[in-house]
């Protein structure tokens, strides 16, 4: 295993956004606490940074674990001339973990977080063969795979997709960053990174992997942007913005929220000549969410009411294959989210209710949907009926549908639920199986 220098760890570690305490702390717990003591390991730390030390082969692994990457790509370190990504945590999740098929091996899951260290660090090294060429046919079939990895998320979750969604992006990174073109075909293929960084990106977010999601949502801005691509540039932005916000909801953070406004600025400002109602919907249902943070009903209503004159307008060619979700029932489970985040649980719930009887609901959405209903039954004080609701959807999370975001909205069921109750015993199986990589 080659050793990682001193640079490269402090690199990592801010990186990261951490400290060195919190550094020992991320030590001491991969290791379950059997390493050195606290300050211990802070003045340990240190002394590797400097490079008065070599890293041990065993702390080479806590740090892997620590960080979520593989050491055997970390000597490579990121590039410093890079804004580094912010990190956010919806707790266990906050890894790089693949849910792969365990007969895959560990070739894969290698080259997995040789991938997703690669996405993390803006090398882009790429962990196989590239072809020497790419044509007109390659971006054919790409489109073709990019439409298919939209429909297979939308059914299964993030968590399911998560490594071949990561290791699609690589490759196609690497068709744009290594290979020979002529002219028309690195334009689509670069839009074609766009959107294959949005898809990993979401699948990140749906997974609970914030870093990843970032430095890939990012990516896709920073590729849509350079093709001039409006409605690559809009998708980008807006999921940038769901992010934000889902993460302002978990934290009660206001700053992310008004983070998450700014991106829905961005979108707006691509998508101002675009034609399609539906990615303008996407736009102020986003909108609606991000405001409710803030406690801003007005807006939230007014961007609810906008949203749905815009669907109110029908099918339109300039669609883009991808905002087929946008529905009347999306938009009712945008309102849904954005009255839980005003206090108004019960009105949240009854929309979800609403929400749920479409028949048509993608497999994830319904499973997501389903959970927030438990949750906003929690947070009503009927906390039968959200065990009861929570019930229904276990079982769609330990098989159908894997999504890390989905069983996070359950979270607090589960630490109201007794212990030895079957809803717990569920809960927790399923959070094991979802993290199992850095157990």
């Amino acid at each position: 295993m080659p050793r990682v220098d001193g640079a490269t760890l402090r690199a990592w570690r801010r990186f990261r956004g951490w400290d060195v305490p919190e550094m020992a702390r991320r030590l001491r717990r991969a290791a379950h606490g059997r390493v050195a003591a606290h300050d211990g390991l802070i003045r340990m730390i240190y002394a590797w940074e400097r490079g008065d030390h070599q890293l041990s082969e065993r702390y080479q692994l806590l740090y892997a674990v620590a960080l979520g990457i593989d050491t055997e790509r970390l000597a490579g370190g990121p590039d410093l001339a890079r804004p580094p990504v912010p990190s956010f945590s919806l707790g266990a999740a906050d890894v790089l973990l693949a849910d792969a098929d365990p007969e895959e091996g560990d070739v894969d899951r290698r080259a997995f977080n040789a991938a997703a260290l690669g996405l993390l660090a803006g090398t882009f090294a790429p962990t196989g063969p590239v072809a020497a060429t790419a044509s007109a046919a390659d971006i054919r079939r790409l489109r073709q795979i990019a439409g298919g990895m939209w429909a297979r998320e939308w059914t299964v979750g993030g968590n399911t997709l998560l490594w071949d969604a990561v290791r699609r992006y690589a490759s196609v990174r690497a068709l744009l960053d290594h290979s020979s073109y002529a002219a028309s075909v690195g334009l689509e293929l670069q839009a074609l990174a766009a959107e294959f960084a949005a898809c990993a990106g979401f699948t990140a977010f749906d997974a609970g992997v914030q870093p990843l999601a970032r430095a890939l949502l990012s990516e896709s801005a920073l590729l849509a942007g350079s093709t001039g691509d409006p409605v690559l540039t809009t998708d980008a932005y807006a999921l940038l913005a769901l992010q934000s916000t889902s993460q302002g909801v978990s934290s009660g953070h206001k700053g992310l929220a008004r983070e998450a406004l700014r991106f829905l600025d961005q979108a707006a400002d691509a998508a101002r000549h675009e034609p399609s109602p539906r990615l303008h919907a996407i736009i102020f249902m986003r909108r609606a969410t991000a405001s409710a943070v803030l406690e801003d009903n007005t807006e939230v209503r007014r961007s609810i009411a906008s949203a749905r004159r815009e669907l109110d307008r029908g099918d339109h060619p300039a669609d883009p294959h991808w905002v087929g979700f946008v529905t009347s029932s999306e938009i009712t489970a945008h309102e849904a989210m954005a009255a839980f985040s005003l206090g108004q649980a019960e009105t949240a719930a009854r929309l979800f209710r609403d929400v749920l009887s479409d028949v048509a609901l993608a497999s994830r959405n319904q499973a997501l949907y389903q959970a927030r209903l438990a949750m906003s039954l929690h947070a009503v004080g009927d906390h039968a009926g959200a065990v009861s609701e929570g019930l229904k959807v276990l079982p769609v999370l330990e098989g159908p549908v894997k999504s890390a975001r989905s069983l996070q909205q359950l979270r607090p069921v589960r630490q109201r639920a007794a212990p030895d109750s079957e809803f717990a015993a569920r809960f927790d199986t399923i959070a094991r199986s979802y993290t199992a990589a850095v157990s």
